[in-house]
């Protein structure tokens, strides 16, 4: 992707995160296989989605800049902990942008428990990410079921029911007994 194409997405990206209104969770989504991919975690360790077939994954694609996407992290987060993010609901963060001081800086003042990966190229561009932040529910066979673009408050109660109606892997642990 040339200099200039970054930065026109980048610039599509500011402009649309500012446009908030009343909405769902989520809407449904294609249904499609999401593309593969492998980016660097936070330690520069190789993730891998299809390592990780077989779990409910909610990634969020999000940038250092972006104010909305600060303010729903530690909703994200708060929601990573309630599902149990060890079994078989997983939220991910994916970073647009290059890391770096910014986003370690970022991850001091809102820290997080979930999975950091970084796409500093912009590798995920065909993901077709509109907006950041832009949350993207994938099941168990790597299909992604809902996306939704803009904040959320990721860890309510509507949120709880939703994922629990969405996959029965993301129910709250009490909820699975």
């Amino acid at each position: 992707m040339s200099a200039a194409a970054r930065a026109a997405l980048l610039a599509g990206l500011m402009l649309a995160a500012g446009c908030a209104e009343e909405r769902p969770l989520m809407d449904p989504a294609s249904g499609r296989a999401a593309p593969a991919f492998a980016l660097p975690d936070l330690e520069g360790r190789t993730w891998r989605l299809e390592a990780h077939r077989g779990r409910t994954l909610l990634l969020n694609f999000w940038a250092t800049w972006c104010a909305p996407c600060r303010e729903e992290m530690p909703a994200l987060d708060r929601l990573h902990r309630t599902l149990g993010g060890a079994g078989d609901f997983a939220v991910v963060g994916i970073h647009v942008g290059p890391g770096g001081d910014a986003l370690d800086a970022f991850l001091q003042e809102v820290p997080v428990s979930f999975p950091i990966l970084v796409d500093a190229d912009l590798a995920l561009a065909d993901w077709d990410v509109a907006a950041l932040p832009t949350t993207v529910l994938l099941d168990p066979d790597g299909r992604a079921r809902y996306a939704a673009a803009g904040p959320r408050e990721w860890d309510s109660a509507e949120a709880l029911q939703f994922f629990a109606a969405a996959s029965p892997a993301a129910a709250p642990p009490a909820a699975r007994e």
